[in-house]
């Protein structure tokens, strides 16, 4: 995957999360009711920035505006930019094995919060164990999961589906299935929510 992730993408961020529960099963990345009318993908990297601030500023106001209330449901893609972030990928994997865990917010949070402290420099995987641990998972079963194929596949999956839907950045946010490309704040990306809920109330 290492040569796939590495084989386009420049970088560059666009816009400005939370942890909640979500259930443990194939949709472990969805924060929100399945039956929400507004559904925002966020492709997201671990590693970038401006991703923090998404993660750890705007979802948390996205949960207790939209997504708490069943208006809008959040699905988080991988999309780890290696050009620039050599910890992404691995980041990404751990994320998810923390997802097949029941964990998958829990860890999303812990990886952008204690971003600083990995973010730059290739570091080891018993790291990703050890924020495992942190949050009360197996050390041994996630150990296993990170290195299996399986995980690998899942994030090379969500990198590939993110190219296919022309995300060149981080965070790239589509709502509808609509690219965001424009958005200079919180207040921006709440009245586009605002606009898809009423178009979807009126039926246009």
């Amino acid at each position: 995957m290492q040569s796939t992730l590495r084989s386009s993408l420049g970088a560059l961020a666009l816009l400005v999360g939370f942890g909640g529960a979500t259930n443990a099963q194939e949709d472990f990345k969805l924060l929100g009711a399945a039956e929400a009318p507004v559904e925002m993908t966020v492709y997201s990297d671990f590693e970038c920035p401006a991703c923090r601030n998404f993660a750890l500023a705007v979802t948390p106001a996205l949960v207790a505006e939209f997504i708490g209330t069943g208006f809008l449901r959040l699905r988080y893609v991988y999309f780890p930019l290696t050009t620039i972030h050599p910890n992404a990928a691995a980041a990404a994997k751990a994320a998810q094995c923390a997802g097949e865990a029941g964990l998958f917010w829990a860890y999303h949070d812990y990886l952008f919060v204690r971003q600083p402290e990995w973010r730059g420099e290739t570091v080891p995987s018993s790291l990703w164990v050890v924020y495992a641990e942190n949050l009360g998972l197996e050390k041994g079963e996630f150990a296993r999961c990170f290195e299996s194929k399986a995980a690998l596949e899942a994030v090379e999956a969500n990198w590939l589906e993110a190219v296919s839907a022309g995300a060149t950045g981080t965070p790239t946010v589509v709502l509808n299935g609509q690219s965001l490309a424009e958005l200079g704040s919180y207040e921006d990306l709440r009245a586009r929510i605002l606009e898809a809920i009423d178009a979807g109330r009126t039926g246009h």
